[in-house]
């Protein structure tokens, strides 16, 4: 008998908003979704345009970054009308204490009434009704996989995804692993910087210090003043296993809020000589943010930290994040010398 060689079906086409989750999980959907033989195409990096869509979108209320999120997807609708499926995950709980925000929980049933919406691929993470595997295994199911090869694809993303994290603790910005993902290279260094004298702790969600349209590309402003830039992302993995007791009564319930506190709670014990100041950014109308912006900033005094609060939103001026940033630093610098400069004389002890 002739043999027949099978006939591979084409590739299903994934879109993916490069706005949200995407700063967080992107290594582990791409993994994942490769594994089970999908195509993905991205939005590409946030732009005047995708803003300005995104706004006119959603309503006064909504924070920017959903804001930006709604101009992803319009854009991904409007390029690539052949998609199959458009990428939004459900993150309700990734462990069993904590919620993510309730605007990025409803996020599938938000994008599917916008118009010309294509069907929705959806993976929902839920450990407080089922665990992680149980996902990937619907999320297969979507695109045509039986159990078998959607387990060896979800394990085959978490591997990868732990490597991607352990970079990242080794010192790598997110930007940089997220090019080196994106092109399907191996995880390495750059080539070392000379160091700074002065270190910030860049606090704040993925979406905020990660999307340099939005944030003016605030990391590079710094590190062009010779700052060196840590984020939670960099910090131990040990930093965040144990949660933070506001106070007997209240227990942070927000998912990346914990982990800002978690962090920070660091700084406040063993990292406390490893920074010279915070710098928080905040979406405007962010209503966690804006409360354990309060509660770090009260902290910050008692132990003698230097904090600067900013707040962004679509209406953010260069010029005026400029001279925030430059006066932070000199007020830093001259506090340094001047320690300095007391330490040499025999002053301080």
């Amino acid at each position: 008998m002739e043999a027949f060689e099978k006939k591979e079906l084409p590739k299903l086409k994934v879109g993916i908003p490069e706005a949200l989750h995407y700063y967080r999980y992107f290594p582990f959907w791409k993994k994942i979704l490769e594994e089970l033989g999908a195509e993905i195409v991205l939005s590409g990096p946030t732009n005047k345009n995708i803003v300005e869509e995104g706004v006119q979108q959603g309503f006064g209320e909504l924070c920017i970054p959903i804001k930006i999120y709604y101009g992803h997807v319009l854009k991904l609708f409007r390029e690539y009308p052949d998609l199959d499926f458009i990428f939004v995950p459900r993150y309700v709980s990734e462990v069993k204490d904590a919620f993510f925000c309730p605007k990025f929980i409803s996020l599938p049933d938000i994008v599917k009434i916008l118009p010309n919406c294509p069907k929705i691929l959806n993976f929902e993470v839920n450990v407080k009704e089922f665990p992680i595997r149980t996902a990937a295994i619907e999320l297969g199911k979507q695109l045509g996989k039986g159990q078998t090869r959607s387990l060896e694809a979800y394990n085959t993303a978490k591997k990868y995804f732990k490597e991607y994290h352990d970079f990242l603790r080794d010192g790598a910005q997110v930007n940089h692993a997220l090019r080196l993902v994106k092109r399907d290279l191996p995880f390495k260094l750059p080539k070392k910087q000379k160091k700074g004298d002065i270190r910030f702790l860049l606090l704040g969600h993925g979406y905020n210090i990660f999307d340099t349209y939005i944030n003016l590309d605030f990391q590079k402003k710094l590190t062009d003043q010779g700052i060196d830039v840590i984020t939670i992302e960099n910090l131990p993995k040990k930093v965040f296993k144990i949660p933070v007791i506001i106070n007997k009564k209240l227990r942070n319930y927000w998912i990346h809020e914990e982990e800002i506190l978690q962090s920070i709670r660091y700084f406040f014990t063993e990292g406390k000589d490893e920074i010279d100041g915070v710098i928080f950014l905040i979406s405007f109308a962010c209503g966690p943010d804006s409360i354990i912006s309060e509660l770090i900033m009260r902290d910050m005094k008692v132990v003698g930290l230097p904090f600067l609060e900013i707040i962004m939103d679509e209406h953010s001026g260069e010029a005026g994040l400029l001279t925030r940033i430059e006066s932070f630093t000199e007020m830093i610098s001259r506090k340094k010398k001047k320690l300095q400069g007391e330490l040499g004389k025999g002053k301080v002890s």
